[in-house]
């Protein structure tokens, strides 16, 4: 079990370290030289852990999504009412823990790098899936919600992670010309004009 531990945080270590020459360099110039300088290991023992570069994207990929998930679920639990539930849902996902300085730098230059590698790619497919279920599970909370069919949930879960995705943009590059709190407030509204005029219209 000891050794288990020991691997588990030296494999932490070198993907936050990942996450720092991100920052640092970019992407492209992260190296597994540099990374294991940040980590405080020798690239041979970095080896030793991760087969080479992407299989460090890829868990640190995993490890935002498990913590920003762990976050949301603890966010959620806090409230036995399902609208209050949905409401803190969405604010959720304007909250600083999800538009995130600290790995914005990582996920931008990630999604560049998508483009060209397939896993990378992968494991961006497997964030957004995820994402998309918990924003269709949290839907699933507004009263409203439940005449609308399979299809047109997942439309609307696709049209909020594009707004968060925006908003997520917008406040990094102009964080005093971007409210949060407004962000959450308009995008509660849309859903529930959506819902109405969906419901209207059947």
């Amino acid at each position: 079990m000891g050794r288990k531990s020991l691997a588990k945080e030296r494999r932490e270590q070198i993907v936050r370290a990942l996450n720092r020459c991100v920052a640092e360099y970019g992407l492209q110039k992260t190296t597994i030289k540099n990374i294991a300088r940040k980590a405080g290991v020798q690239p041979g023992i970095l080896h030793h852990y991760f087969k080479d570069r992407d299989e460090i994207i890829e868990e640190m990929v995993e490890m935002i999504v498990n913590e920003v998930s762990a976050k949301y679920l603890e966010e959620l639990q806090r409230h036995d009412d399902p609208e209050k539930r949905f409401e803190e849902g969405i604010d959720f996902l304007f909250n600083p823990v999800m538009i995130n300085d600290e790995y914005a730098s990582f996920f931008y230059d990630c999604w560049a790098e998508a483009k060209r590698n397939p896993r990378i790619r992968e494991s961006f497919k497997m964030l957004y899936t995820r994402f998309r279920k918990a924003i269709i599970d949290l839907l699933a909370q507004n009263k409203g919600a439940a005449g609308l069919s399979s299809a047109k949930i997942q439309e609307l879960a696709d049209m909020i992670m594009a707004i968060q995705d925006g908003i997520s943009l917008q406040w990094e590059m102009l964080p005093n010309g971007v409210s949060l709190k407004k962000a959450a407030s308009m995008t509660k509204q849309m859903i529930r004009l959506y819902i109405r005029e969906e419901n209207r219209s059947r």
